[in-house]
């Protein structure tokens, strides 16, 4: 994965081929920049401390093919206010469109280093055990970028989903801001594919800067509802409404680890297993979702649910005919609970 240098912004996990492996979700700033059709030539971003103020000075650099030199992105005007030596050297808007990054830093590129970004794509990466297969998402998860990312069987038909919280406003002065996402809901087909919901059809339409965002099922319906926080304005809160409702399961862990951080869970039908599910204390961008997931299966029941606890242990149990929940501890003992 070490190929793919990209913005990314957020992370997060879920079984998406139905294998038992976590695989990838991992944000990024999307197609539709001005970045995009230069990534053939990676963009660069030359760095260095040149007014030895203990804070780093940025120089954004593109591939000219014409000159094959890196050429400088933002305007005279705008890179001389944090670098004023770069005035000093270039008395005029044309002298400086003319120069390259190198000729622009001259005797402060001994003092620069630089980064590159090749991938811009908002991406899930399949984990094949030994490695990991890059499939960017459908082309309305690129429109903007993404943030918050979460993974929840939001339909309820045995497939994990993704939501994706997305915009990002305070961009640079001579760059429109990247507004053209609402939040996006993505179902899964249980093979590693993923479907845009439009909005009109999911719910969704949240048009400021999505950030932060959890799943739970936080009226106890059995579906999972979603809470998506926006940088400078309200949280928004999403009832699930028509999804098929799934079982809720609590894990009774060890007094260190009373939640069970760490363990993976499992619904079988017979021999058919459902997707992984781990319970985890943070994901997606600064966001954690319940610790009492709900698990779902494409199949018709009865079901055994199978965890493997934080210490590597497995147990496998019924799930008690008619169960809307249950509480399991680290022996298998299974109860059913009302959610």
């Amino acid at each position: 994965m070490y190929r793919f240098l990209g913005w990314w912004t957020a992370v997060t996990t879920g079984d998406f081929d139905n294998d038992g492996l976590p695989d990838l979700i991992a944000c990024n700033w999307g197609r539709n920049t001005r970045y995009e059709y230069r990534r053939a030539k990676p963009p660069r971003l030359y760095y260095g401390d040149y007014d030895d103020d203990e804070t780093f000075e940025l120089l954004e650099a593109y591939f000219d093919p014409e000159s094959g030199a890196y050429m400088p992105w933002r305007q005279l005007d705008l890179v001389s206010r944090d670098m004023p030596f770069v005035r000093a050297r270039f008395s005029s808007h044309r002298a400086y469109a003319m120069a390259t990054a190198e000729e622009i830093l001259g005797d402060m590129l001994s003092k620069s280093r630089f980064v590159e970004v090749n991938w811009f794509p908002t991406t899930l990466f399949l984990n094949r055990t030994n490695r990991f297969e890059a499939r960017p998402l459908p082309a309305e998860a690129q429109v903007a970028p993404a943030f918050g990312a979460v993974v929840a069987d939001f339909d309820g038909d045995g497939r994990e989903d993704v939501f994706l919280a997305q915009n990002f406003f305070p961009v640079q002065p001579e760059t429109p801001r990247y507004d053209a996402g609402r939040g996006l809901l993505l179902l899964g087909n249980g093979r590693g594919g993923l479907r845009a919901v439009p909005g009109q059809l999911s719910g969704i339409r949240i048009y400021g800067e999505g950030r932060g965002a959890a799943a739970a099922d936080f009226d106890g319906d059995g579906r999972w509802d979603l809470a998506v926080g926006q940088n400078g304005y309200r949280t928004v809160l999403l009832r699930n409404r028509h999804a098929k409702p799934g079982l809720r399961v609590r894990l009774s862990g060890s007094p260190a680890n009373p939640r069970a951080a760490g363990a993976r869970l499992r619904l079988w039908a017979g021999n058919t297993p459902g997707p992984a599910r781990e319970i985890q204390l943070g994901g997606g961008f600064l966001s954690q979702n319940s610790s009492a997931p709900i698990l779902t299966h494409p199949r018709p029941g009865p079901y055994q649910l199978e965890v493997r606890w934080p210490d590597g242990c497995r147990t496998r149990a019924a799930v008690p005919p008619q169960a809307r929940g249950v509480t399991v501890d680290s022996r298998g003992n299974i109860r059913p609970i009302q959610p």
